[in-house]
């Protein structure tokens, strides 16, 4: 599963070149848009490996997944699609939940972060997916929103169990890379003090909406030459749809603070006529110490239309404006 080195360079359309970046000091490079499988478990038929194909067929050829996603299903489906994939790409799964029937038999997850429950993670992942290893294997979800008080003492628990079956992988060379997926900024930093990852992947703090991953774990990041992997840069949707009613934020409905900022940032981008969605996708990228950017897809087309957005020039005024209408931070560059 080698990773093509494929030039820097924007361009203002899409087209089979996707700029690199490395991962940290992991010796990986990435793609500064990637792919994310939690979407496909909604696609029909074979949508699924289409857009897995249409996307790394762009340049677009890091895939990333979890056993939470679709309850195995996202990494069933990225399995088959990859059997068939074009060209070279990485693949990165999760450890910390564990697939299991509930009480009224149907799937769940449950989180076990012991030692001997990522290496009953790795394994029933490696089995959904047909494969016999993964590039990146990633530390799932220690944050305040699955957690809430404990979430301290949980990640005290991960240290001492599923992150030492981490780091015993990358020194064997079973993995490339390790990495810590959350949406807490706390924990982030905590994770670049008391651990050695390779990467952080922060969800939905490095948006338009919630600028938090900015002031306090990109510089820390670059500091320690840790990559950065922007995930949910959407914020759940709402900034691919827009300030509509019922719009998503954290996968809850928007209050009307969140609504109406949004309503302001589009009137923004609308004055440079720039789309919200790549102003959103873009943000992020202009931080050195990012390395990719990571949404859900579901369809070929979708694939197509954030790589125009992620690829089209933005003008240096429309970021001026946002921050005199005091919508980014001066923090943000």
């Amino acid at each position: 599963m080698g990773c093509r080195h494929q030039g820097l360079g924007r361009k203002s359309h899409v087209t089979n070149t996707v700029a690199r970046r490395p991962l940290g000091k992991s010796g990986l490079t990435v793609p500064i848009i990637g792919f994310g499988a939690s979407r496909i478990v909604d696609a029909p038929g074979e949508m699924p490996t289409a857009t897995v194909h249409a996307a790394l067929a762009a340049g677009m050829n890091h895939v990333d997944t979890a056993p939470f996603y679709g309850f195995g299903e996202s990494e069933r489906r990225a399995g088959r699609a990859l059997v068939t994939a074009p060209g070279s790409f990485t693949l990165s799964t999760k450890v910390g939940r564990l697939v299991r029937p509930g009480n009224d038999g149907a799937l769940t997850t449950v989180f076990d972060y012991s030692f001997d429950g990522a290496h009953r993670s790795l394994e029933e992942s490696l089995a959904r997916l047909g494969r016999d290893r993964v590039d990146m294997l990633i530390l799932h979800d220690v944050s305040r929103r699955w957690h809430g008080d404990a979430t301290d003492a949980v990640f005290d628990q991960a240290l001492a169990g599923a992150y030492r079956a981490l780091i015993r992988w990358r020194e064997e060379g079973v993995v490339k890379a390790i990495g810590i997926g959350i949406n807490d900024c706390a924990i982030a930093l905590r994770a670049l003090v008391e651990a050695d990852f390779d990467f952080i992947m922060l969800a939905g703090r490095t948006t338009l909406l919630d600028q938090e991953g900015f002031a306090k774990v990109l510089p820390e990041c670059a500091k320690k030459s840790v990559g950065v992997i922007a995930a949910a840069p959407f914020n759940s949707g709402i900034l691919a749809r827009g300030a509509q009613a019922g719009g998503l934020f954290f996968s809850q409905p928007a209050p009307p603070e969140i609504l109406e900022r949004t309503r302001r940032i589009e009137v923004v981008c609308a004055r440079h006529a720039i789309a919200l969605q790549a102003a959103a996708l873009q943000l992020p990228m202009r931080h050195p110490a990012m390395s990719c950017v990571l949404a859900g897809y579901r369809s070929p087309q979708e694939v197509a239309e954030n790589l125009g957005h992620a690829t089209l020039t933005i003008p240096a005024a429309l970021w001026d404006e946002l921050r005199a209408e005091g919508l980014l931070a001066e923090y943000v560059d």
